[in-house]
């Protein structure tokens, strides 16, 4: 068996991909992995890429939703643990071997998410990531990040898939953080490997041409599915500053958080 199946679900962006792809080949050593694409009806040159790199590449011939893909990836996956990422990921040095001691760590693991900067790629990455994990390393939170998800293959066949019902995409990792959660097992967000995160490239550029409403439709359905109700105004009010106290703590003392922007 593999360590890990690399999972990147696509829908045009190449230019993105191509960063992303090339970023693992190169950062990714002494681990037994493959790279899973699946492409959600890609009309530019994602798919030939993957081929031609000897990459399993699963095609769709019109966009079935981030659940679906993920799915798709997953029943193709030979690795114990599948990764599943965004194709605007730049992965650094030791990133996987980072989220795999990390996770050999815990007894229950859910999702493991690494550290992670947002944003325009406007700074020397690996050194930036060198200095990030060097202060960062013991640090974690509870959480998960949608963006990178490492997930025990097992858990697919304990807890069940993504729900597909979910459709275009947001909603269904949240939904499948409650479900592990539900089940015993502990979501974990880890300074100890670091990513960069351009933002959502392929989200942004479906909700700006969709003919519906489907980010609020699929909050609505999380909200509903798990009884989440809106807290009251003193209860977000102490939350917030709560995790204010944290970023605070943590910007003062390590000089970065666990996600940055």
């Amino acid at each position: 068996m593999l360590d890990v199946s690399i999972i990147i679900p696509t829908c045009n962006k190449f230019e993105y991909t191509k960063k992303c792809v090339r970023s693992i080949i190169t950062n990714t050593m002494g681990i037994n992995y493959e790279i899973i694409c699946v492409d959600n009806g890609s009309t530019d040159v994602t798919p030939e890429f993957f081929k031609e790199n000897r990459m399993l590449c699963i095609e769709n011939a019109q966009n079935l939703g981030v659940a679906k893909a993920w799915n798709q990836g997953i029943k193709h996956a030979k690795g114990r643990y599948s990764c599943i990422i965004n194709n605007d990921i730049i992965v650094t040095k030791n990133w996987l071997d980072s989220l795999l001691r990390f996770v050999y760590k815990l007894r229950r693991p859910g999702i493991i998410s690494p550290g992670t900067r947002e944003g325009a790629l406007d700074y020397e990455v690996e050194a930036y990531a060198a200095q990030y994990t060097g202060k960062m390393k013991k640090v974690k939170q509870k959480g998960f990040c949608g963006w990178c998800m490492m997930i025990n293959t097992d858990r697919f066949m304990e807890i069940g898939l993504f729900d597909e019902g979910f459709g275009i995409g947001i909603g269904e990792d949240t939904d499948y953080y409650y479900r592990l959660k539900h089940a015993g097992y502990e979501s974990w967000i880890t300074g100890s490997a670091f990513i960069h995160h351009f933002g959502s490239a392929t989200i942004k550029d479906i909700k700006s041409s969709a003919l519906e409403d489907f980010e609020n439709e699929n909050i609505k359905k999380l909200n509903e599915k798990w009884g989440i109700k809106t807290q009251p105004y003193v209860i977000r009010k102490v939350e917030n500053f709560k995790r204010f106290l944290n970023y605070s703590t943590l910007k003062a003392f390590k000089g970065h958080t666990l996600i940055e922007k």
